[in-house]
């Protein structure tokens, strides 16, 4: 699977960016992901798949580190290979394309509550 990741610093707390996310993706599915007894696991990671009306998916990963006077926010917009979504056909496979579009959406979500929110990654 195919990623792109775009990491953020924020001085908003965990539980304004929580709300912040729940807000900026609608109706989509909101998961935990897990980590193994090896990771060392963020304060928040979730997954958020959202369907299309068209066939397939868009799906990313959001991982916030507290680090005292800010968090970094890390967004992953994941999505399968053009051959992939060739291959298994469009309604079984993850959008990259609209991936990184509701990453772009929760960014701007996140930067209309924080106007010192700035690109570090």
């Amino acid at each position: 699977m195919k990623h792109e990741e775009s990491v953020y610093r924020s001085r908003l707390d965990v539980g304004a960016l929580k709300q912040i996310v729940r807000g900026a993706v609608g109706n989509a599915e909101i998961s935990p992901v897990q980590f193994d007894a090896l990771d060392d696991p963020p304060d928040l990671a979730v997954l958020v798949e959202k369907g299309s009306l068209l066939g397939g998916s868009s799906a990313i990963q959001i991982h916030v580190n507290d680090e005292g006077d800010h968090r970094l926010v890390s967004i992953v917009a994941l999505g399968n290979s053009g051959f992939e979504r060739a291959w298994s056909g469009a309604r079984n496979t993850v959008s990259l394309g609209g991936s990184k579009k509701l990453a772009a959406v929760v960014a701007l979500a996140i930067q209309q509550r924080d106007t010192t929110l700035r690109q570090v990654g």
